[in-house]
């Protein structure tokens, strides 16, 4: 019998830098069966300027493979010399065709290198940045170093291009972080002219900054360069989309709301007016009204980077970029326990442009006034007390809003049941028309069945002053299904329903008729961390024109689910927007391109009856509103005899 090929290989290590961890992988290879359950051990005798995680490390592989890996690490003492040996052999108890393996090269060989000195010059604003032509521009130089910056040290700005003027040629550095940092401000501000002609739309913008700054070492810094473009913006695409414009503040003795549920993502795409989309453009977004962006918190478009208040001439703004695709996009939250009206600027410096936003932003709550200080009682048309059942099964009822002092056009008019906004406004356009008649409609899926509500309703001036009615106790009994509404057009896959079990291909709920969440589905098994539901909505770069529906688009984050529930005892919508992450959910088998939500194990168990469960979900491209295609089962969620109801989360 012919001798096996055997082979044993370790990945190329490139550098071997003083003080990092360096990972290898060891590989044998035969044209024979490797025995399993082997391991790769190091020899005695390895350099003394290294240090292994661990001595051996197990063979990963199959009886019949015939490729085995197992992967190393180790690290290098920082009180190694530069270009000092490193010099280690392996072995290993794995054996092919009755042979052993040994090590290509063996042992193996290299030198350590000092880690290169870090010394970078950069400015806070993009290298490529698409600029506005009039546009004036600050920015920061920033140098930072590992070794110590020497002081009094200046940048200098050696060189532009025409179509561009720096306020001052020459800065001092400020010294930052034990002098590991220097910071200097500059600005310039392209122009509208050069020579008496007009600078062009797309034409190039340059500048070379120098320092004379040095460290303790003797290192230098080197700037880059600028290259970016001169444009003329498109005046519309400054004005700023807001999803969400009713938000909800806290009244004096309630708990403040979460962020999660009490946001909005407000958005716009910059473009030139020859269409292109400005990538990493500086814009300035504050209030119409002084200092009332400090009643919000910003954040940025991960939800998570806090966004500080910058000052610029008399009020507090957010000095925001333009991402590559041009998007400016950040999140807003309410913080203040008054009534806040809120109206976005976007603001080109210096007086270039000055453009407001599509919606205004409301922070509002509804108080009970008591009979005094009300503007009547909230009236539902044809009903007076007791219970409520919808109009030979009309989807809608319509509401009598009465006169009121003062009334004038653009007073926003907001609904509540039990004190919560319903996501539902009316403005006031025509006081003739709109007041003291049922002229204002609204579903009747804003009530939940067989459960007493209090609807009512509150008036927000432009000022900010807010009148409130009171509360029209009710009881709905029903009379049209919770239900995905029929009439939108539905383009997006429907969501995917998971067990409690996690996200895995194998605790996937099949919908339609027949088909059931059933108290297996929601409980908490052992060994399980979770209970209730995860639902999933799919994503994808690509979609299918041919489909039906495709899935939703990748770079979409923000998404509102709806669960419809239909049950003889009672029935009831809720929304959710807060998400989360394979992380949380745990397990094995989860799409990473997929949203997930969880449903609350206390908000889906004890359904019971002939019932039946809806989910759908919506979302914004641009400013158009998409929804998800619906999904539906039968539900029965009643826990057996022998399992106790509990809720662990």
């Amino acid at each position: 019998m012919a001798n096996p090929k055997n082979k044993m290989t370790i990945t190329n290590i490139n550098d071997l830098i003083i003080g990092q961890t360096v990972n290898l992988t060891v590989t044998l290879t035969s044209d024979q069966k490797i025995t399993p359950n082997s391991k790769v051990t190091i020899k005695r005798g390895y350099s003394s300027n290294i240090i292994f995680k661990s001595n051996s490390a197990d063979l990963t592989n199959k009886s019949g493979d015939h490729e085995a890996t197992a992967t190393l690490s180790f690290t290098i003492k920082p009180d190694t010399t530069d270009d000092s040996k490193i010099t280690f052999e392996l072995d290993t108890t794995a054996q092919a065709g009755g042979q052993p393996f040994l090590a290509n090269p063996q042992p193996f060989t290299g030198n350590a290198k000092k880690a290169p000195s870090k010394k970078t010059m950069g400015i806070s604003i993009s290298s490529k940045a698409d600029l506005v032509i009039g546009q004036h521009v600050d920015f920061i130089v920033t140098l930072k170093s590992d070794t110590p910056i020497l002081p009094a040290k200046k940048v200098t700005v050696t060189g532009y291009s025409p179509n561009i003027q720096f306020d001052t040629d020459l800065v001092t550095l400020t010294s930052e972080n034990g002098a590991l940092t220097a910071t200097a401000q500059l600005g310039f501000t392209v122009l509208q002219k050069v020579g008496g002609n007009p600078v062009l739309d797309g034409s190039e913008i340059t500048f070379e900054l120098e320092t004379d700054a040095t460290t303790t070492d003797g290192g230098n810094f080197k700037f880059p360069g600028f290259q970016g473009t001169a444009n003329e913006i498109d005046m519309k695409s400054l004005a700023l989309f807001v999803e969400n414009s009713f938000l909800k503040t806290v009244i004096s003795g309630d708990k403040k709301p979460s962020e999660e549920n009490n946001s909005t993502a407000i958005s716009t795409t910059l473009k030139s007016k020859s269409g292109k989309s400005l990538a990493h453009t500086p814009v300035f977004i504050t209030s119409t009204a002084l200092h009332k962006m400090k009643d919000f918190n910003f954040k940025k478009s991960d939800k998570i980077t806090d966004i500080t208040l910058e000052k610029q001439g008399h009020n507090e703004g957010l000095m925001i970029a333009s991402d590559e695709s041009g998007l400016v996009k950040f999140y807003l939250y309410p913080k203040l326990s008054e009534i806040v009206i809120l109206t976005l600027r976007t603001v080109i410096l210096d007086d270039v442009a000055d453009i407001p936003a599509k919606q205004v932003v409301y922070a509002v709550n509804y108080k009970n006034p008591g009979y005094m200080d009300s503007i009547g009682q909230a009236m539902i048309d044809g009903f007076t007390i007791g219970n409520l059942s919808a109009d030979q099964g009309m989807r809608e009822f319509y509401t009598i809003v009465s006169s009121y002092d003062n009334a004038t056009v653009d007073d926003m008019i907001l609904f509540f049941v039990n004190g919560k906004y319903i996501n539902h406004s009316v403005r006031l356009h025509n006081l003739s028309e709109q007041l003291d008649k049922p002229s204002i409609s609204l579903p009747y899926s804003i009530f939940e069945k067989n459960t007493p509500s209090q609807f009512s309703y509150s008036v927000i001036k432009a000022n900010g002053h807010a009148l409130y009615s009171e509360p029209l106790t009710l009881n709905y009994i029903g009379g049209v299904s919770y239900e995905p509404n029929p009439d939108f057009k539905r383009k997006y896959n429907p969501c995917i329903v998971h067990t409690s079990l996690g996200v895995g291909p194998d605790n996937i709920l099949q919908p339609g008729g027949g088909n059931y969440i059933n108290y297996d589905a929601i409980m908490q098994y052992p060994g399980y961390k979770h209970n209730g539901l995860f639902i999933e909505i799919t994503r994808s770069k690509t979609n299918n024109s041919l489909a039906e529906t495709n899935p939703v688009p990748l770079n979409i984050t923000d998404i509102t689910l709806n669960m419809y529930i239909n049950s003889d005892s009672n029935g009831f919508q809720k929304t959710y927007t807060q998400q989360i992450n394979l992380t949380y959910i745990g397990g094995s088998g989860g799409n990473p391109d997929s949203l997930f939500f969880q449903i609350p194990y206390k908000e889906i168990v004890g359904i019971q009856g002939n019932d039946y469960i809806y989910f759908d979900y919506q979302f914004y491209i641009d400013e158009n509103l998409e929804y998800g295609e619906k999904w539906y089962s039968d539900i029965d969620t009643t826990p057996d005899p022998g399992n106790k109801d509990t809720d662990n989360h």
